[in-house]
């Protein structure tokens, strides 16, 4: 094999032109699906860089058989006092406070854990320690364990933070350890603070607002474990009929769901795409391989006649085509470390606390494998068919031609031509694609311009209960700050939401509509969205019956709500839905009071990710106030041009209040659909890179078929045919390539066109715009490729190719 491969080079430095070539391409190739699996696999393949991951499970608790949902605290300690397939339960919940103490304040997302929970993911602290169980108890629990990304952004990587106070939502907390850069999970977390539940909470069964972990005993499969937690459930059910009959447990593991299901789903589509592109790229060095064995059949006559038996001059050629595929490789891989870079510097620096394995995207190991698993691949299945088409040749022919005629067999020419063919069609179903969701991102984007977004400014607030435990303290708070920002300078209008539309922060609930009982176990939700009176104004809502809120509704008035049309037709079909009254929470056992439908408003559209606008219920923030809301600053120019004056007005107020994530909302929504928007890029540029091989391929064999068809296109010539009739021969033969790929591909595209419309709204599997659009560029590029080498045919001189005869 070594000897092999040093003829191998010395033949390729021999054809630096199609060594350059095929090296190109195949780098193209082979780096493209190396960048792509790179971030597969720190994102879904191995978001979490933890010892025996494949053994942790997630349990959560679902009603008749419903969506998996969290547990509650009563059942977690059923399951960890009964359960016996699992080395341990551990159980956490997210917490938010205001930070303060530790530089600017700062609204931070904190993880109440039980005091294993570190344990059971089989992790050490990088400095400090974690808590033990006495810090597990409530009024000892201050201790307080930072996340890696958060000690660098908060503390700038200082290693003597051990033992440094800082204030969460005004109680005093002290900082016991760091935490490694591989805990990435929960990826949204700053800090974890111990889980000190009081003696009732861990009695509490119906507040399912707790995630619970388990690792799974050596040699014990999920399926057992599910049969087991089967056997405890029903066990409970009969015993706490009230709050668990009817309700179940879900084991499944933790690396299956937890970057949710868009980002799993988004990056398989893109690599199905970019190993398309792989395939295009060995349909062209295929035929470059052909192209080129044509002129080596010669080589090999002599090498056959010297006694090289069949096999040897195989794995000759095959040496070659790897020998390619490895350079190629190489290149392929300076290729994925640029695509990479580029890609993370172009993502907002939030998609690290909301992504899982963000911050370990990388070239390692197993991207070096599979470029390497690639080379070898693309070298052997671009080279095999050619190599073994180069070896089909009459000895004593082609001895006597002595290669004055390199001329491909049938065999060859149908080869080449289903390459091309196959070229094309897989172009056209990427083209298409990803023109779609290229219209639908682009929909999405544009989906919030009726809100001018530009000349919004939005920021979160939340208020800690230490000062703001009531709801009138809430209520007075949110009015007073309305009110002085409506009064600065260069501000049009604020209001108050808890979810802004086509954003990805909408909260379903329960609800139960008076004079209209459920059957047992029945539960029915619906979008809850807490507004003040001005959230109607700022988005230009106006109400379809009845009214929305306004200045008279208050803390001291019947509480009222409004209501989406959608909502109205689903539970009064047939009635008036204004005068109903509704209560939220009810499987909550929430302390909301009831509420009085007021009002009807148009269908607002809260999850960009829906289909259809979800039913909603509006309470208003003057009566309902919630914990933490996120304001809406209409400004007259630019949003960000009043983002100066809010922060003082809010600060004269509250110094140690933060305001979280102050941005415009147009860059609130290019944030909320940047992953989206890169699955859109992504697939726009292995389309382009395809396209550009289909021509390429078409041109290259219109250039053969020039090249083999010289004789006789000289004696058609001398014979009276015009240049012209040369001309249409050569486009005629291109344009019915062109039209079996074509043929072929539109199909292909109207699959890809449903699946893509089933992950992305507003996309018309059937868009006759983009198929038109698309099947008219591709054969217009496929015959401008072709019209090259059918210029340079019609000008081909008789007597000099009869001359070479």
């Amino acid at each position: 094999m070594l000897s092999d491969l040093k003829f191998a080079v010395r033949k390729l430095r021999k054809s630096p032109g199609f060594s350059l070539a095929v090296i190109l391409t195949l780098a193209i190739g082979i780096g493209a699906n190396v960048a792509v699996f790179s971030m597969m696999d720190a994102l879904v393949l191995r978001p979490l860089a933890l010892p025996d991951m494949d053994r942790v499970v997630t349990l959560d608790e679902s009603q008749n058989h419903a969506d998996a949902q969290q547990a509650s605290l009563g059942n977690y300690e059923d399951w960890a006092r009964q359960a016996r397939s699992f080395e341990g339960l551990a159980i956490r919940t997210d917490a938010y406070y205001d930070l303060t103490g530790a530089g600017e304040a700062a609204h931070v997302q904190a993880e109440q854990v039980s005091p294993n929970f570190f344990d059971l993911l089989q992790v050490q602290p990088l400095i400090g320690r974690t808590f033990t169980f006495d810090e597990a108890q409530p009024g000892r629990d201050a201790e307080a364990v930072l996340t890696y990304a958060f000690w660098k952004r908060q503390f700038g990587g200082d290693p003597n933070v051990i033992s440094r106070r800082v204030e969460l939502d005004g109680r005093a907390f002290t900082v016991i350890g760091v935490m490694p850069k591989t805990l990435t999970y929960p990826s949204a977390a700053d800090l974890f603070v111990p889980l000190a539940p009081t003696p009732e909470q861990t009695q509490d069964r119906k507040e399912r607002n707790y995630y619970v972990l388990a690792r799974l005993k050596s040699g014990m499969t999920i399926h057992e474990a599910q049969a087991e937690m089967d056997g405890i459930v029903a066990r409970l059910a009969k015993e706490y009929p009230s709050t668990d009959q009817g309700w179940g447990v879900v084991v499944s593991p933790l690396l299956k769901n937890i970057n949710g299901d868009l980002t799993p789903m988004y990056m398989r589509m893109i690599m199905g795409a970019t190993m398309f592109v792989l395939l295009i790229v060995c349909a062209n060095v295929a035929n470059l391989q052909f192209a080129r064995g044509l002129g080596r059949r010669n080589e090999m006559a002599v090498r056959t006649a010297l006694g090289a038996p069949q096999t040897r001059l195989m794995r000759q050629l095959l040496a070659e085509s790897i020998f390619l595929g490895l350079i190629g490789a190489a290149g392929g891989l300076l290729f994925a470390k640029i695509d990479l870079r580029l890609v993370i510097d172009a993502m907002p620096a939030r998609v690290e606390r909301f992504v899982a394995g963000w911050s370990r995207i990388s070239l390692n190991g197993r991207a070096l494998a599979l470029s390497i698993a690639l080379a070898v691949a693309a070298g052997v299945i671009s080279g095999v068919l050619p190599a073994i088409e180069v070896l089909r040749l009459n000895l004593v022919d082609q001895l006597k031609s002595g290669g004055r005629t390199a001329t491909g067999s049938g065999r060859s020419h149908r080869l080449r031509n289903i390459f091309a063919v196959a070229q094309i069609a897989l172009a056209v179903s990427l083209v298409i694609g990803a023109a779609l969701m290229a219209k639908g991102t682009e929909s999405l984007m544009h989906r919030s311009d009726i809100y001018h977004p530009g000349k919004v400014l939005t920021f979160s607030v939340h208020l800690p209960d230490e000062r703001y435990g009531t709801p009138s303290q809430r209520s007075t708070w949110y009015a007073d700050s309305v009110s002085r920002i409506e009064s600065l300078p260069g501000v049009k209008t604020t209001a108050l939401t808890t979810a802004l539309p086509n954003g990805d922060e909408e909260w379903d609930d329960d609800f139960r509509i008076d004079g209209k009982p459920l059957n047992p176990g029945q539960v029915q939700t619906t979008s809850r969205v807490a507004v003040s009176a001005g959230f109607f104004k700022a988005f230009h809502i106006e109400a379809v019956e009845g009214r929305v809120f306004n200045s008279s509704d208050g803390m001291n008035t019947a509480p009222a709500a409004v209501v989406s049309e959608n909502f109205a037709k689903q539970n009064f079909p047939g009635t008036n839905a204004i005068g109903h009254k509704i209560r939220m929470g009810v499987e909550r056992n929430s302390k909301d009071p009831e509420v009085t439908i007021v009002g009807i408003v148009p269908d607002i559209q809260y999850l960009w990710i829906n289909s259809a606008p979800e039913p909603t219920i509006y309470l208003n923030t003057a009566q309902i106030p919630p914990v933490g809301a996120r304001y809406v600053v209409v400004a007259n120019g630019d949003a960000l041009s009043v983002a100066p004056d809010v922060r003082r007005a809010l600060a004269a107020m509250d110094p140690a209040l933060a305001l979280d994530g102050v941005e415009s909302y147009a860059n609130y929504i290019h944030d909320t659909l940047v992953g989206l928007m890169y699955a859109a890029v992504m697939l726009a540029v292995d389309a382009g890179i395809a396209l550009l091989l289909a021509g390429i391929g078409i041109f290259g064999v219109m250039a053969n078929l020039v090249g083999e068809r010289r004789r006789e296109i000289g004696v058609r010539l001398t014979m009276g045919a015009s240049r012209e009739d040369v001309l249409r021969m050569v486009l005629r033969r291109a344009a019915i390539l062109t039209g079996a790929g074509l043929a072929i591909g539109i199909p292909l595209a109207a699959g890809l066109a449903r699946m893509v419309a089933n992950l992305l709204f507003g996309v018309k599997p059937g868009d006759i715009a983009v198929f038109a659009t698309t099947t008219i560029a591709i054969a217009g590029i496929a015959l401008l490729a072709a019209y090259l080498p059918a210029r340079r045919a019609a000008q081909v001189d008789p007597v000099e190719s009869l001359r070479n005869e």
